[in-house]
């Protein structure tokens, strides 16, 4: 017996009995890759077996009864098989009979392809498959448009589904139609063959690389703009940090009440002003700070003395002693035209002798000479000189 997969199939099977029916057992077997209690009916009742065939399977009839006939719905194709029906009668010999169903399943959807080039005078071949069916299908292709077409072998091969056309014309385009078949169903797919001259071809692979270089090249330029503008800021980077100049020593206005101690790394770190020589008939002031200033308009920077007995924070700088004093210059005479005195090194001072390496730069000390009073430096053409701050960092405040 045949069924198409999913519909309904009745297995028929009946007997004459010779006794009371209700004592008898009917069992329904099947026998596929494993054998399966498909349904039974025993002391009336009737049981069903726990596998694929439960709430899918019935009698036709109700039982007892001599038609032992059962029903199957929803057939699958795993229901395929051959199938056992088995009465068992008290104290007489038993009855069995056997059937087979064959549950055929019609051909998935077909797939069309197309291999070769469709120009003129070239050679295609059309394909179709099935990728499911049972039992196995059958292929058939026809041309549906402009004009209908039937093909036969050797140019169609029904039993793989492949159409070979050689020698391709324009009047060979149009809609090809491919119909897969069993006695189960069929289903079909269509291909649409458009056959081309040679200069089309052209054209159409002409287009088609143009299209490959010219996003090829956009990527490529792209790609260069990103490079040129990176590179663009790392010059403009570079040119700042070149331009960029370290901290200067500042150049500090120099007047006749000494020398001012600038650390070697540009920056101030401390000043120091060499005290002026003590006017023996001057009062002595007991302050931290003298209140003579170095000069009246020379500098801003005020003179600083310490009192006898304090720390000396001065102690090791050029120009002063250890006990902190300043050392002693040979002065000049005074000159005779009425100019003020000149500055002279001391004698003492020899020059330093070379080393390897690079060495600290020491100011040679300068003697002081005697405070000048404003009129004479207004009279000798003298400019009141505001003198800078510089902070830690370099720059001016």
């Amino acid at each position: 017996m045949e069924v198409v997969r999913g519909q309904m199939v009745v297995l028929h099977a009946w007997y004459s009995p010779n006794s009371d029916i209700s004592k008898n057992t009917v069992v329904w077997h099947f026998k596929g890759n494993e054998s399966k209690q498909v349904i039974n009916f025993s002391s009336g009742v009737v049981g069903h077996g726990q596998n694929e065939f439960t709430k899918r399977v019935g009698f036709s009839v109700a039982m007892p009864s001599a038609n032992l006939s059962i029903y199957i719905n929803n057939t699958q194709e795993s229901d395929s098989g051959l199938y056992f029906c088995n009465v068992i009668i008290p104290g007489a010999p038993g009855l069995s009979g056997e059937m087979r169903l064959n549950v055929k399943v019609p051909p998935s959807p077909p797939v069309c392809t197309m291999t070769g080039n469709p120009v003129v005078k070239g050679n295609v071949t059309l394909s179709c498959k099935s990728s499911h069916g049972k039992p196995v299908p059958q292929y058939k292709w026809t041309k549906a448009a402009p004009v209908s077409e039937v093909f036969f072998s050797p140019m169609q091969n029904e039993r793989h589904g492949t159409l070979r056309l050689s020698n391709l014309t324009k009047s060979m385009s149009g809609k090809y139609i491919c119909r897969a078949s069993n006695t189960a169903g069929s289903d079909s797919c269509s291909i649409n063959l458009e056959v081309i001259t040679s200069s089309n071809a052209g054209m159409i692979a002409a287009a088609t690389l143009g299209s490959v270089v010219g996003l090829v090249a956009m990527v490529l330029f792209l790609v260069f703009i990103l490079r040129r503008r990176r590179d663009t800021e790392e010059e403009i980077a570079n040119e700042i940090k070149e331009d960029a100049q370290a901290p200067k020593r500042v150049s500090w206005a120099k007047s006749n009440t000494g020398s001012d101690i600038v650390s070697k790394n540009g920056t101030l770190s401390s000043i120091a002003t060499s005290p002026r020589p003590r006017d023996p008939h001057q009062p002595n002031y007991h302050y931290p700070y003298s209140p003579i200033s170095a000069s009246d308009t020379g500098s801003v920077i005020n003179a600083y003395q310490l009192r006898p007995g304090e720390a000396n924070t001065l102690q090791g700088l050029p120009g002063y002693n250890i006990g902190g004093t300043p050392s002693r210059k040979h002065k000049r005479p005074p000159s005779t035209n009425g100019a003020p005195p000149q500055l002279l090194r001391s004698p003492a001072v020899a020059n330093p002798k070379r080393t390897e390496g690079a060495q600290p730069q020491v100011p040679p000390p300068l003697t002081v000479s005697p405070p000048i009073s404003s009129s004479t430096l207004t009279r000798m053409g003298a400019v009141a000189v505001m003198v800078p701050v510089q902070s830690q960092a370099g720059s001016l405040v």
